[in-house]
């Protein structure tokens, strides 16, 4: 995943849309700036990761069933983050230079495989964290994550 996401980035050069990939969820994220970005991006990635899960507290949700009216509320980016069938994701970084407005840009893209964001079906399974680790993966105690 990981390797298409940095492809896209290569091959279209810094890309304003969407992939259209088929079977994979597509998160976006930019960033400009008046001045140059540091060299290691990675912070970018970071505050992608932060602006999406911020939508589940910004617009909330009434139930972990993703209808169509909960989707537009704007939690699409949160809730394929969340997405229970989602086990491969992979990020891409990349400085894009300066615009035609003369403000730098960084742009970040995550594939999600499965995607999610699928209507009237799960955001994510209720239970414990790591109750459902694949076989294989071990619990990270800090985040409550299968790693």
């Amino acid at each position: 995943m990981e390797s298409g996401c940095c492809q896209l980035c290569s091959k279209f050069g810094c890309p304003d849309d969407h992939s259209g990939t088929s079977e994979v969820g597509e998160n976006m994220y930019w960033s400009w700036s008046s001045q140059a970005p540091p060299a290691n991006l990675d912070s970018f990635g970071v505050s992608a990761s932060n602006s999406w899960e911020k939508e589940f507290q910004d617009y909330g949700w009434t139930s972990i069933v993703l209808d169509m009216a909960t989707f537009n509320t704007g939690i699409g980016h949160a809730a394929q983050m969340a997405w229970p069938n989602t086990n491969l994701i992979g990020c891409g970084v990349k400085y894009c230079g300066k615009g035609s407005n003369g403000w730098h840009r960084v742009t970040v893209v995550c594939q999600y495989k499965s995607q999610g964001n699928i209507i009237n079906t799960n955001i994510y399974q209720k239970g414990n964290s790591c109750s459902a680790c694949a076989s294989g993966s071990t619990c990270e105690t800090s985040t409550g994550l299968c790693v």
